[in-house]
């Protein structure tokens, strides 16, 4: 028997208190196609990335021809002949061919440049060798969606590729295209190459694969030769029950027209025509599909109709509306509910938790009252879908981006569908979805058509959209090609309209002749494999069915329940509801809300280490700095950080210290949440301050709390138009934000300088100052000794009023979804334009308030142009100390209040010079960017490399962690983490 060329030993990885990996053991010979089949997020993603290399095992043992391997980045894993192709291509739209196959390792001449010409000639080789025809010289973007899977592959196989790794490779190929990807791959394997292949499509698992390895729960279930196996067996194995694989269609009971789409033109922004004159209906209690090969314009329809997408002419007509162009929240108001394609990019924000995620579409009562939101129902909205849909491993506090693929989708799906829809479109809504889940999609979609609802089906898989569709409509370069019924439909038909050949009846039998071709072919190719491996097992298939009952707990019970097992589904909502009804209910909600409090804990913890970290590091530095001047640096750091609390005097200097940093930093945070870097709050505060000194010493005759009032409005509105410039000219013309606000801020104080040095200066000043305002409006003090007023007691209210509003209104979630940087805002219907006008309005009001308040207080009483010294860019440095967080920010404030306040007892008391705490915030800056880049990299490696735990044998374990906020198979990025040596408390970890 052939030695395996993967030898998998113990392999277990944990991120945190999640096991992904738990003691997994696998063997992949040389010659074989080993399919990895599973769940979602049952730990297959995982895995690959520790034999690819861009992760590395807690414990167990990788051998690679017999010998053991530390894989500990993408090159080593080369260098062993190891390729893996993703299932989202990683490859370059505007480089050639040969260019992309060769990318970051390009062949150069023996003068150093690049050498073109020999790259396409090894490509072609390369094509010519595995099969693969294609272009060298080709450029990738006008390449199909299977010609660029070619690429990956050659791409893959350019490395003297032994073991192949594949991640969904058909997710995006048409039938035609699938038959010559497996032919590919048999013959490499023909050749020696030993292929992991995964795959949620258990039809093509059965039809490549010579052995089936089943992950469960992080565990492995068992490995079985695919001969003798069915698609059922598999599913069982897979999910612990029987599970129904397609849904046997029932007849629709069509009513009235819900979406009509009139010879609709879509011009994208290279000016080419991607919907060309469309036209088709939808119809109340139907589903239809659309089928075509990715980037025929079925995104760009889907997008349309959304109204994420500006159309070029035609009409889009939803519920006898015509909703061509409306916003995407008067869609949504119309009836339309959405699951697009891209769950990363548009149907989630991933940074934003599971409830967050689901409520935006949903913001009516009991969830959100008076544009407030109602916490507590959240949550249990949030948690009510989440038992629905069985999403694994999450709570309503649960970043959805630390979701398995297949369990955000399950969110998505989720939350539109809790919309009651007219009209529910629904773009490839089982990609990535394990086969149990997709049993309850596929059952919820034909539950929503059966309840009326208009379905209009986007979908790669064929044997989905057949399955499902009432009608399907096939869509080739932008138009609709040919139409089928239940009653005309059929594999071959469909696959050649996709292809842009007319389905005639010769053309169809020649198209299902030539897939049988291949299919023999296939099956000659693995006759000796299976041969073998008869020789090698003689058991019968009564024992291969022994097998799987004994992999699949609870499976003669099912047997015995088959009518329960039938109604499973149907009774899973109405049953979920009955338990969330029960008194024991709230045991689970005490539960859920004690781990609430453990994750808030635990991120309190760790989001305070890279402030803490900066601080130091900044700290270390200048006593550096503080001992080349001669100087000892921790009498000069008792200095700076206690001194302020010696005397009533210092404490007075502390608290007008913190006054402006809290207003200024709490606009600053809004701005930046919403992802919009205004660094123009100097200016603002400048305008603000000059606009309420010149009402103050304007409108004298006004009683003081009168004027008091009208001094903050001014300041307030003078700030507002200086932001809401720059939010202007970024919502319609995407002119730079960081550009206009750093433009503007000059702008501010240029102006406010040649205002109180020419027409409103005050001869009598001695400063360069405005007049005087009326002595009546001036702020109250409380307690003089202390410095305690009326605007101390104002930048605290308005510091928590702005941090409620950003995490408990509507508006505030609102500015969360724009600060996702992707286009989730936009596709749950918040107007992007506005928003960035109004975040922009806020954050400028907010810093002219601050300077209005410093005119009224004690320290003012006029305009000064040298009032400042920076608080708009220090309000940056503390919001980015409390990482954007509103709530810690006061702390951030208080430590940096403290050390401009003891600043000048640390100049008259160690002589040291005033500027050294310029260079300590300036440091301190540079630090905290830092520390956040770094921190993705090697947090979690330092807190295992000190947390001094030991394996099972005693003896330390070599392991590296990946940071929690850096996504599993991010192998493109090239980087890999080095491995930590640390110990582990055994070699077993336990979910």
């Amino acid at each position: 028997m052939a030695l395996p060329l993967l030898e998998l030993r113990e392999i277990t990885k944990a991120f945190g208190p999640k096991v992904a990996n738990d003691r997994i053991s696998l063997e992949v010979l040389p010659g074989r196609i080993h399919a990895l089949v599973g769940e979602n997020g049952a730990g297959k993603t995982t895995l690959m990335t520790m034999i690819a290399g861009t992760a590395q095992p807690d414990s167990g043992t990788i051998l690679f021809d017999g010998a053991p391997v530390e894989i500990t980045n993408p090159k080593k894993a080369s260098a062993l002949g190891i390729g893996m192709v993703h299932q989202h291509f990683k490859l370059v739209p505007s480089l050639t061919v040969a260019a992309n196959v060769y990318l970051g390792r390009e062949l150069r001449t023996p003068l150093g440049a690049l050498d073109p010409k020999r790259m396409e000639r090894e490509v072609a080789a390369l094509s010519a060798r595995f099969g693969l025809a294609i272009d060298p010289t080709a450029k990738v973007s006008s390449l199909s969606v299977g010609v660029r899977q070619r690429v990956e592959l050659l791409k893959a196989l350019s490395h003297d590729t032994r073991l192949l790794i594949l991640d969904e490779p058909t997710a995006v190929l048409t039938p035609g295209e699938i038959d010559d990807l497996f032919v590919v791959v048999r013959a490499l394997a023909a050749k020696g190459c030993a292929v992991l292949f995964i795959s949620h499509k258990l039809g093509e698992v059965l039809e490549i694969a010579d052995e089936i390895t089943v992950i469960r729960d992080g565990k492995s279930i068992t490995t079985l030769p695919a001969a003798g196996l069915s698609q059922s067996d598999i599913a069982q194995m897979m999910v612990g029950r029987e599970v129904l694989l397609r849904i046997t269609h029932t007849k629709s009971q069509p009513a009235h027209e819900v979406l009509a789409v009139n010879s609709l033109r879509i011009v994208d922004d290279r000016g080419v025509r991607v919907v060309d004159d469309l036209s088709l209906t939808v119809r109340s209690g139907e589903i239809v599909g659309i089928a075509g090969v990715e980037g025929n314009g079925q995104a760009e329809l889907a997008a349309a109709i959304a109204g994420m997408e500006q159309v070029t002419g035609g009409r889009i007509v939803l519920s006898g509306r015509d909703v061509t162009t409306a916003s995407v929240a008067e869609r949504r108001h119309g009836g339309l509910a959405y699951i697009p394609e891209d769950r990363h990019e548009e149907g989630a924000g991933p940074g934003l938790s599971v409830a967050e995620n689901v409520i935006p579409t949903h913001l009516e009562r009991p969830i959100a009252r008076f544009g407030w939101i109602n916490t507590a129902a959240m949550h249990s909205f949030a948690r009510r879908l989440i038992r629905t849909f069985d999403v694994r491993g999450a709570l309503p506090t649960t970043p959805i981006g630390t979701l398995s693929g297949g369990n955000m989708q399950k969110v998505i799906i989720a939350r539109e569908f809790a919309t009651e829809p007219d009209l529910l479109m629904v773009s490839q809504p089982t990609r990535g979805v394990d086969v149990g889940a997709m049993e309850f999609v596929h059952r919820a979609l034909v539950g929503q058509r059966d309840k009326g609802a208009a379905v209009l089906l986007f979908s790669a898989d064929l044997n989905e959209i057949m399955s499902l569709s009432d009608r399907l409509l096939v869509m080739f370069r932008g138009k609709i090609v040919a139409e089928f019924t239940q009653d005309s439909m059929s594999e071959a038909a469909i696959g050649l309209a996709m292809g842009g050949a007319a389905p005639s009846t010769e053309a169809i039998a020649e198209a299902e002749a030539e897939h049988t071709q291949v299919l023999l072919s296939l099956a000659a190719q693995s006759d000796s494999n299976a041969a073998s491996r008869a020789g090698e097992d003689p058991a019968s298939a009564a024992a291969l069915s022994e097998a799987v009952r004994e992999a699949t707990p609870g499976a003669d019970q099912s047997n015995h329940d088959g009518e329960r097992s039938r109604d499973r589904e149907e009774s899973l909502v109405a049953r979920q509801k009955r338990v969330a009804n029960r008194s024991g209910d709230g045991a689970s909600s005490r539960l859920e809300a004690a781990a609430r409090i453990r994750a808030k804990a635990r991120r309190v913890a760790q989001g305070s280490i890279q402030p803490i970290v900066a601080i130091v590091l900044s700290l270390i530095i200048g006593a550096v700095v503080i001992l080349a001047i001669g100087e000892n640096p921790m009498r000069a750091y008792e200095e700076l950080f206690f001194s302020s609390f010696h005397t009533p005097f210092g404490i007075s200097g502390l608290i007008a210290q913190a006054i402006p940093l809290l207003i200024l930093s709490a606009g600053v945070i809004i701005s930046f949440r919403a992802g919009f870097f205004n660094i123009g709050g100097e200016g603002q505060l400048f305008l603000g301050a000059f606009t309420a000194a010149w009402a103050g010493f304007t409108f004298v005759d006004l009683p003081g709390p009168i004027l008091a009032v009208v001094v903050l409005m001014f300041g307030l509105l003078g700030g507002m138009i200086w932001g809401m410039i720059p939010g202007v000219l970024l919502a319609f013309w995407r002119v730079d934000i960081i550009v206009t606000t750093l433009m503007m801020s000059s702008i501010a104080t240029l102006l406010t300088a040649y205002l109180v040095t020419g027409p409103f200066r005050d001869p009598s000043a001695g400063l360069v100052a405005s007049e005087k305002i009326a002595t009546s409006a001036l702020f109250p003090i409380f307690n003089a000794k202390y410095g305690i007023g009326l605007d101390l007691v104002l930048a605290i209210a308005i510091a928590v009023i702005l941090a409620l509003i950003l995490t408990r209104t509507v508006w505030g979630l609102k500015v969360r979804q724009l600060g996702e940087m992707n286009r989730f805002a936009e596709y749950t219907g918040v107007n992007t334009k506005a928003m960035s006008i109004q975040v922009m309005s806020l954050s400028g009001a907010v810093a002219g308030l601050a300077g209005a308040i410093f005119v009224l207080g004690s320290s003012g009483g006029r305009f000064l142009q040298d009032f400042s010294p920076g608080y708009g860019f220090l309000g940056i440095t503390v919001a980015l100390l409390a990482r954007l967080n509103p709530w810690a920010s006061f702390a951030a404030v208080l430590f940096y209040a403290n050390m401009m306040s003891g600043s000048n007892g640390m100049q008259i008391n160690t002589d040291v010079p005033f500027p050294i705490v310029t260079v300590l915030q300036g440091l301190i800056i540079l630090m905290i960017t830092a520390v956040i880049v770094i921190d993705r990299r090697t947090r979690d490696k330092l807190v295992q490399l000190f947390k001094g735990r030991r394996g099972a044998n005693g003896t330390p374990v070599l392991r590296a962690t990946r940071p929690a906020d850096v996504p599993v198979g991010t192998a493109a990025a090239g980087v890999a983490a080095a491995p930590t040596l640390t110990s582990t408390d055994s070699g077993v970890h336990q979910s």
